[in-house]
């Protein structure tokens, strides 16, 4: 005789089922072609594929509509663009791209939101971290400073502020690292070659979290010796240096007056990602500590035992540094911005939050199976206990977490800076890492003006 209990569980299992089809997919499944077509150095078809995604047929267009994860879209095609050398359409995806997208206000945000953010079932428009918020106007100012356009640089430097500025008053104690130190250091480039030192110096002074870069020791010295703009911290540097032989130096090379210079920055391999992942509901009450809203206890009764977030993943690069020649003459490269670092240690921050929201949302479908077992009556116990199961189950596959962050994001930016005569240079750039790579770039610099060179290579 049948069992219309076991007939109505199958029909749940079937229901389940289907739910689990149609949302397995998540974003970094989505893009995991263009990852695999970037560690190929094949940038053409991670392009022609981020396309797609955009709904449009070539990188000359942007979308229509920007809705779903086209924002997002755009910042990664931006990338492979700057790899291509194709800046102008590079600068164009990613002021499009900023003009769409969300912030994540750590301060202002509760934990409701942010399990909004966190599972893509109700994620709505891609809100950046505060990191990735930063970089995307350092990045834009390579674009313009790749095409010799500092009026353009220097609109992309003052919305690199107005973004800072507003990271400082909202954040709190939430962002401490240096990721402003790369946007602050190319600003004062973009402003120093305007013939703005006073400014120059005010940006150089916030890139002093570097650390004591040559590329950034040179020019503090140089500029702040004429007489110009000194804050507290840069005073606080040049005492530092005093007596050191630094200043000397660059006294020395005042008086070659070589009247030109050439600026090399270094975009390499690709910054975390995020992937799902369970942990069990035990060590995700630990993690979580007082983000945790709801009573814990009600998941002793779920028939699930782990809990699913987004976690973040350091990808194996192919390129991670790289030297550099000048007419044959090595030339010292140093890291300015180390955004793995940066990123692991917001997400970190962030992740009691995160695993929180997920908690909570756990708890609450945990109340909803309950809920199912006592609608359906004690003389119908074990078709409760499916029905409970089942929305239990259902609930556990729209639980989908949003993997969504800017892959293509740079792990590192290098940088070397050299003072030079007017005249024609062959820069000799060699690329390391599992793959090795060698590039001649020729360069000419007038009399009294610069070169940029832009490298970006995210795998």
């Amino acid at each position: 005789m049948p069992n219309p209990a076991r007939g109505r569980f199958q029909r749940w299992a079937v229901i389940v089922c289907v739910l689990w089809a149609a949302g397995c997919a998540t974003y970094t499944d989505t893009l995991r072609t263009c990852h695999k077509a970037a560690d190929r150095g094949d940038y053409d078809a991670g392009i022609s594929r981020l396309n797609n995604i955009l709904d449009v047929t070539s990188y000359k267009q942007i979308p229509d509509e920007w809705t779903a994860n086209k924002p997002l879209a755009a910042l990664e095609r931006a990338m492979l663009l700057q790899a291509q050398g194709l800046y102008k359409w590079s600068a164009r995806d990613l002021s499009a791209a900023e003009m769409e997208l969300d912030f994540l206000d750590l301060k202002q945000d509760t934990i409701g939101s942010i399990g909004k953010y966190i599972y893509s079932d109700s994620a709505g428009t891609y809100r950046a971290q505060p990191t990735e918020r930063l970089v995307l106007n350092a990045l834009n100012m390579l674009n313009y400073l790749a095409m010799n356009d500092l009026q353009g640089a220097s609109i992309e430097a003052r919305r690199f502020t107005i973004a800072r500025e507003y990271l400082e008053s909202s954040m709190e104690n939430h962002h401490q690292g240096n990721s402003g130190v790369f946007g602050s250091y190319i600003a004062g480039f973009v402003f120093e070659k305007l013939g703005e030192p006073g400014r120059a110096l005010r940006y150089y002074e916030e890139a002093l979290g570097a650390g004591d870069l040559q590329a950034l020791r040179e020019p503090v010295l140089r500029l702040s010796a004429q007489g110009h703009y000194v804050g507290r911290e840069l005073k606080a540097y040049l005492r530092k240096t005093e007596g050191s032989g630094l200043a000397v130096q660059t006294e020395r090379s005042d008086r070659a007056d070589p009247d030109g210079e050439i600026l090399i920055v270094l975009a390499l391999g690709r910054a975390p990602y995020k992937t799902p992942m369970r942990i069990p509901i035990g060590a995700a009450v630990d993690c979580a500590g007082r983000w945790v809203t709801g009573n814990p206890d009600i998941l002793t009764n779920s028939v699930f035992k782990v809990v699913a977030y987004p976690e973040q993943v350091v990808p194996d690069n192919q390129i991670t540094g790289a030297t550099i020649s000048l007419n044959g003459r090595d030339l010292p490269v140093e890291l300015l911005t180390d955004l793995t670092a940066e990123i692991t240690r917001e997400y970190e921050t962030i992740k009691p939050m995160i695993i929180g929201a997920a908690l909570t949302r756990m708890i609450a479908r945990a109340a909803a199976a309950e809920s199912s077992r006592h609608l359906v009556g004690k003389e119908k116990r074990s078709t409760g206990e499916l029905a409970a199961l089942a929305t239990e189950a259902a609930l556990v596959v729209l639980d989908k977490p949003d993997t969504r962050s800017w892959t293509f994001l740079p792990a590192h930016v290098f940088l070397c800076r050299a003072l030079v005569k007017p005249g024609r240079y062959e820069i000799g750039i060699e690329l390391l890492g599992r793959v090795r790579q060698t590039r001649t770039i020729q360069v000419e610099v007038s009399q009294g003006g610069h070169s940029v060179v832009v490298i970006t290579e995210p795998r």
